[in-house]
């Protein structure tokens, strides 16, 4: 895997996407909810019934273009040294190489630490709303997630390389040739780079050696065309909304990869513009495929559906439920799945930097610990999440509410545990509105995100920018880095 592409890919790619939360909704990232708080081709992925829902300026059609979002969290890492690996692979500077003591610090530091990405960029939106035929919208919206969390061993591993414990033996060059030595911890950096090669007397297995190691991550494309309209009632009283949502999926990256006691589950379905080492087995691969041009290549294709309703109660009380991402993706280039085989050696020196996605291409290929069979593909289910909320309307300039959203299961690009928010909006002026919130659970721990939108000519005209977590600056430990921002929002 070519490391500076995928590096570059999640952090600062205009072109990518994820964060099941709001989506790339920047006029939700700071409340905390969003539910029943979205409206025209904002509610996509989220709540379709939103779309049949007037919005506050009675403007039937809007737009959007280049709205973003991105969240990264680490219970590892302090914010500083997340902020200059950031830094670095953004400005296309080298980063700094560890010294031994780094490495060892880090495969401590990373072992049962969670370390998760959301990336989420809709590129166009559009949508149409009148009372008498109800709603429609079109988006186009790319999302890129990872998650992992590593095991002792598989941690050590990949910072370590071949001076792991687990390695008991080193191939030595000590000039005048190569010799045998037992692996000591302690070695100095100059005897470290004259070791040629590690090996263990008393090997395992790879699901042995990964064992409570997670990890997963998935980049796909949505274009999703939903409907949304009032089923009855009327909005002074009591009114009920329904919307239904349909959605194609290309998909450009694919890999689940979970091993506990002693069961390996791992698979992999990921574009050839990333270049990843599979060593001979790409050559006898029947779903093997090869880059052409420099958008990366698709690698799977799917279909999903999301529903959704909202009551809205004397016209400020509204009570709404979701389903989400039902459907799946068949994933039919460059699929792999992972032999589950003995580990003997390795001539990998380990990690040199917090890159840890793009570090397991060297554990991969014909040299790497990692050994891949190649199959013609594999159907996976969509990361599918239920959604409840509800929000109130106080007076003309604020509204409250909450949400809670449970993954459906445990796919790749899925949340690990239940999300819990509340938060809303307060518009002090007609040309600004402030939000805030507070969240929990998912992929990351608490978080305070926070926001500001600014509102021209009557809402013909929004833009902001918001964050998942302002804890972060105000803390180093565990940080949550996040930005969301659109500027290209227009009503007609």
């Amino acid at each position: 895997m070519k490391s500076r592409f995928l590096l570059l890919a999640m952090f600062a790619f205009p072109v990518f996407a994820i964060a099941q939360q709001e989506y790339s909704s920047f006029t939700s990232t700071g409340r905390g909810g969003a539910t029943t708080f979205v409206t025209d081709y904002q509610a996509l992925g989220i709540n379709p019934a939103g779309v049949g829902m007037a919005n506050p300026y009675g403007k039937k059609m809007t737009m959007g273009f280049t709205e973003f979002t991105f969240s990264l969290h680490s219970q590892a890492l302090t914010k500083q040294e997340l902020r200059s690996t950031i830094g670095s692979y953004v400005k296309g500077e080298n980063q700094q190489t560890f010294t031994q003591q780094q490495k060892i610090d880090a495969a401590r530091e990373f072992t049962d630490a969670g370390f998760a990405v959301n990336v989420d960029f809709g590129s166009f939106g559009f949508s149409f709303c009148d009372p008498k035929i109800g709603g429609f919208a079109f988006r186009v919206n790319d999302r890129f997630q990872w998650y992992s969390k590593l095991g002792k061993e598989a941690s050590e591993l990949l910072f370590l390389g071949f001076n792991a414990n687990y390695f008991d033996s080193l191939v030595y060059n000590n000039g005048m040739g190569n010799t045998v030595i037992a692996n000591n911890p302690n070695m100095s950096q100059d005897s470290i780079n004259n070791v040629v090669l590690g090996f263990t007397n008393t090997p395992k297995m790879i699901s042995q050696l990964l064992d409570g190691t997670v990890m997963n991550m998935s980049w796909t494309r949505e274009y999703n065309l939903s409907y949304g309209r009032k089923v009855f009632g009327n909005d002074s009283t009591f009114a009920l909304y329904g919307g239904v949502g349909v959605k194609l999926y290309q998909g450009l990256a694919y890999m689940d990869v979970n091993a506990s006691n002693g069961q390996l589950y791992a698979f992999s379905s990921i574009s050839p513009a990333f270049n990843i080492d599979y060593g001979t087995a790409a050559q006898s691969n029947p779903s093997s495929v090869t880059q052409t041009g420099k958008i990366p290549k698709p690698v799977g294709m799917g279909y999903g559906f999301d529903f959704g309703v909202n009551l809205l109660i004397k016209g400020k009380l509204k009570i709404g439920a979701a389903m989400s991402n039902m459907g799946s993706i068949t994933w039919d280039g460059n699929v792999y799945t992972m032999k589950d085989t003995l580990v003997f050696d390795t001539d990998n020196p380990g990690a040199e930097n917090y890159n840890i996605i793009g570090q397991f291409n060297d554990m991969g290929g014909d040299s790497g610990l990692f050994k891949w069979d190649g199959v013609s593909e594999k159907k996976v289910s969509l990361p599918t999440t239920y959604r409840f909320g509800a929000s109130m309307k106080l007076g003309k300039v604020a509204e409250l509410g909450f949400d809670v959203i449970i993954p459906g299961n445990d796919e790749a690009g899925n949340f690990r545990k239940p999300i819990i928010g509340m938060g809303g909006d307060i518009t002090p002026i007609r040309w600004v509105r402030f939000s805030a919130g507070f969240m929990t659970g998912g992929n990351y721990d608490f978080m305070i995100p926070l926001g500001v939108t600014f509102i021209a000519q009557d809402g013909r005209w929004e833009g902001g920018i918001a964050s998942r977590d302002v804890v972060t600056f105000f803390t180093q430990n565990g940080p949550t880095i996040s930005f969301s921002t659109g500027f290209m929002r227009f009503r007609f």
